[in-house]
């Protein structure tokens, strides 16, 4: 039944980010055009306009994942989803995961836009950029880059720090949305919402904040490897590069984790449908 609920939430839910996706791929088709041919004004016109298409791309694919979830659950659509022969734990589920699956792609194509801009750049000025190069190469800096294997290892810490992320914004913004929908609240569901979500968000963060300065525990980064050291953020070493707290990301990713399990409990037993 899960995968019935992930088929239908994807084939609902694509339709909001068709539009800006196909309006991307097209100003990167075009780009890559202009590089091609080198015709400086379309490189120029398309990377004014992949910064404008990827802060877009972000922000139409969060509110896209805010305007499906309350639509199909707490919108027109709500009876309808809650009669489903499915437990509410399950319809969290499917909508947790195809918001992950939206969200990710919207930053992997925002990514496509920064590359591409950055392509752009160096067709544009290419002998310049070389000449960055072999300024590292004489100044010794390139003695501080980390190895291959590290680098490596500093991507996959950067993807989990990422899908932390946003697991931590989903759990918030799906909080939000569903405690503003119970009875006492929901004669202005947006307004609570989003004061339900500036709280808790500004809270979450602030502690965040707090315990990744304070607690003992930071991952550091060095010329070989990467690892686990207990010591405060900022801690100086001779024996890595740097080294930045994790104990703020535990934390919110934690307490975002137990708003999800929350929001379940709230769907199953508090929510009023209208």
């Amino acid at each position: 039944m899960l995968g019935k609920l992930l088929k239908n939430e994807l084939k609902h839910s694509g339709r909001y980010v068709a539009t800006i996706y196909a309006v991307t791929a097209a100003v990167i088709a075009f780009m890559a055009i202009g590089i091609l041919t080198k015709i400086t004004w379309i490189g120029v016109l398309c990377s004014v306009l992949l910064n404008f298409v990827a802060i877009g791309v972000l922000l139409i694919t969060l509110i896209s994942v805010v305007k499906n979830f309350y639509d199909t659950l707490y919108g027109a659509q709500g009876y309808l989803s809650f009669t489903l022969p499915v437990k509410c734990s399950s319809l969290l589920l499917s909508k947790v995961l195809i918001s992950f699956f939206w969200i990710i792609l919207s930053y992997l194509i925002a990514g496509l836009c920064v590359v591409m801009v950055g392509l752009n750049a160096k067709a544009q000025a290419g002998e310049q950029i070389s000449g960055l190069f072999d300024m590292l190469d004489v100044s010794g800096l390139r003695e501080m880059i980390p190895s291959g294997a590290t680098i490596t290892e500093v991507i996959v810490l950067l993807v989990v720090f990422v899908l932390l992320h946003i697991l931590t914004l989903v759990g918030f913004i799906y909080f939000s949305v569903t405690i503003a929908n119970t009875r006492p609240l929901q004669a202005h569901p947006l307004l609570f919402g989003l004061l339900t979500f500036l709280g808790s968000y500004g809270v979450g963060y602030a502690i965040s904040g707090k315990l990744t300065y304070s607690l003992p525990l930071s991952i550091y980064v060095s010329t070989e490897k990467i690892g686990l050291v207990f010591e405060k953020m900022g801690a100086d070493s001779e024996e890595y590069l740097f080294a930045f707290g994790i104990g703020g990301t535990v934390f919110i990713a934690l307490m975002a984790l137990g708003l999800l399990f929350l929001t379940g409990w709230i769907m199953e037993h508090k929510v009023n449908i209208k």
